[in-house]
């Protein structure tokens, strides 16, 4: 059999025709192919997430009824204005309790808040260091919220060992709305 120049280009044209198949079929569908195949990973990702998200909806159901008791619990602790004067008595009982010479005792302005007050009070007091520990033991039972953000003590040489002086300022927390003046 002689080969032509018609056969030449024919079997040219046949060796030619999966190449551009390749090119011009199976090339682009691969692409496609490939682009939907990502478009599905990030869409199962997704669903991984809200159904990581939809499972703990119930656990965060249960946490904000928690954190609503503890709120509660907390707004329970801070006394009505009006029971400030009935904790500042408790503090200076305390003080007289444990042998404590309060000599000054001064209030600041209340530093309001959104939903409380704070009151600042700034305190001296002399006697036994023991004394002022067990003081501060029982300050810190009382059933309303108070704090000490400052303190200093300093030994007072007498002829007594043990004997000191606080200059503390004691923060007692209120509710400025509220009018009760029981306990809650």
């Amino acid at each position: 059999m002689k080969l032509g120049f018609r056969e030449a280009i024919f079997v040219v044209l046949l060796l030619m025709l999966p190449l551009a198949a390749f090119v011009f079929v199976f090339k682009p569908r691969n692409q496609q192919h490939e682009e939907i195949m990502q478009e599905i990973r990030q869409k199962q990702a997704k669903l991984q997430q809200l159904r990581t998200a939809t499972r703990n909806i119930e656990d965060l159901g249960q946490e904000i009824e928690k954190l609503t008791e503890t709120i509660d619990l907390f707004e329970q602790k801070l006394p009505a204005q009006r029971e400030v004067e009935v904790m500042l008595k408790q503090i200076w009982e305390l003080a007289a309790k444990h042998r404590l010479v309060p000599k000054s005792i001064r209030t600041d302005k209340p530093v309001t808040a959104a939903q409380f007050a704070e009151l600042p009070i700034n305190m001296t007091i002399v006697g036994n260091f023991d004394g002022f520990y067990s003081f501060l033991l029982d300050l810190e039972k009382l059933k309303r919220i108070t704090r000490i953000p400052h303190m200093t003590l300093e030994k007072i040489r007498k002829e007594k060992e043990g004997q000191m002086e606080a200059k503390m300022v004691l923060s007692i927390y209120f509710d400025p709305q509220a009018t009760s003046t029981s306990y809650r």
